[in-house]
């Protein structure tokens, strides 16, 4: 795919999934929870609420009202283009489908932010809580081979799951780069 492509679709996938607004009916995007700030300067502030945004996006899903890119707008340019060249949307629809999904963001709770020195750049770990409303019975036997729980993952059953975001500064705005669940 040429450079201009890559740049049109990125521009076209950013405006379209920005920003994120008030309500979730599974008909829109979710809006952003508010964080206590007594105990946080505004750098951890803008990263815990970037973390917070990016756990709902992920994880208020529903198979019949799909939104592959509802995270896209978090992401940097450069895992933007990742994404788009690995037709990450496409992937996504069709595992929420083929599982037949509703997932539901439950909560998170930060158990470090470690800042670079320069301060452009941060590691983030958190545990999600996460809630299956529905999927398909396979959905939930890979969950559980997984996640190698005592307790099994079930229907209406909050898990909780550990994320780590590694996010930097791109035009003043914190983005995640990368991350792992």
């Amino acid at each position: 795919m040429k450079k201009l492509n890559i740049l049109k679709e990125l521009l076209g996938t950013i405006k379209e999934s920005m920003p994120v607004s008030e309500a979730n009916d599974n008909n829109g995007p979710v809006n952003s929870e508010l964080v206590n700030s007594m105990d946080y300067n505004a750098e951890e502030q803008a990263i815990r609420t970037l973390s917070i945004d990016f756990a709902k996006s992920l994880n208020d899903r529903d198979f019949e009202f799909l939104d592959g890119r509802a995270e896209y707008h978090l992401y940097t340019v450069d895992h933007l283009i990742e994404l788009i060249k690995s037709n990450d949307e496409q992937t996504t629809a069709d595992f929420l489908i083929e599982n037949k999904l509703k997932v539901k963001y439950e909560s998170c709770e930060f158990l470090s932010i470690t800042f670079s020195e320069n301060m452009e750049q941060a590691t983030v770990v958190y545990n999600v809580k996460t809630c299956v409303i529905s999927a398909e019975k396979k959905y939930f036997k890979e969950l559980n081979k997984k996640n190698n729980l005592k307790n099994e993952i079930s229907k209406d059953t909050p898990f909780s799951t550990t994320y780590t975001l590694f996010v930097k500064k791109e035009k003043g705005t914190w983005k995640i780069d990368k991350f792992t669940i």
